[in-house]
């Protein structure tokens, strides 16, 4: 999975491709705090904020593990009051093409591992992960590691896809390791049906690839494609799932 994010970010450099979640959609969702240049990402913004929904963030320092291109940073930098806002991710090219990406002056935008995280214990007061937690080996670590770097109170938002066959991973074992976490589970969510909606929408994130590919790309684009057809299969049959959690550390 890694390699593929790897080859994603190498052959699509288009700064445009700022978000790479599947969205979040449902009937009447207010999105009139979306600021109208921000309109072509509204699916995406719909999922962060959706995530963070009454986590308070005003003066927090938040860290985002797994930022990718810096979607969800460029979220809590235009659209919440965090004091500190910082993206982790393996992916070096998907960090470079942050880095040159103006909307996000105020992230600090560092290389890691989810699963070996370089900072000192009790060092942020909110943690984000989104998507992405799937590609990780040792997902028990890496939630051991999310509840050592938060304060103590500090919160923990995790939303990923679930019981998705294709993927090489112990879904029970996940989800004991979160059971069985320092943190407390405060909230748990199924949201399939929203993330099914947004993958249906016009703008959706397979147009906004679409519109990007070219000669070199398009390969790659299309498997990736395939790949969300697949899942907008699985989310409609109740055979996969889209679940949200978010935990304190007491």
């Amino acid at each position: 999975m890694n390699a593929i994010y790897e080859t994603v970010a190498e052959s699509i450099p288009q700064p445009h491709l700022l978000f790479m979640n599947y969205g979040f959609s449902a009937p009447d969702l207010e999105e009139a705090w979306i600021q109208a240049s921000d309109a072509t990402f509204r699916l995406h913004l719909n999922l962060i904020r959706h995530l963070l929904t009454g986590i308070d963030l005003d003066a927090k320092s938040v860290l985002e593990i797994g930022c990718g291109r810096g979607g969800n940073c460029y979220y809590l930098s235009r659209y919440t009051n965090a004091n500190r806002i910082v993206g982790l991710d393996l992916c070096a090219t998907n960090l470079a093409r942050a880095r040159e990406n103006p909307a996000l002056v105020r992230v600090e935008l560092i290389a890691g591992d989810a699963q070996q995280l370089s900072f000192a214990s009790g060092h942020f007061d909110v943690v984000l992960n989104l998507e992405s937690s799937h590609c990780y080996s040792d997902f028990e670590k890496f939630v051991v590691e999310v509840a050592r770097v938060l304060v103590r109170g500090g919160i923990f938002c995790f939303a990923d896809l679930w019981n998705v066959d294709a993927l090489d991973v112990d879904w029970r074992a996940r989800r004991q390791a979160l059971d069985r976490s320092q943190m407390e589970i405060i909230g748990e969510e199924d949201i399939s049906e929203q993330v099914f909606r947004a993958i249906a929408q016009p703008g959706n994130i397979c147009d906004q690839l679409e519109a990007l590919a070219d000669a070199k790309s398009r390969p790659l684009i299309a498997r990736i494609i395939r790949s969300a057809d697949a899942l907008q299969a699985g989310l409609a049959l109740g055979e996969y799932s889209y679940r949200l959690w978010k935990m304190r550390k007491p």
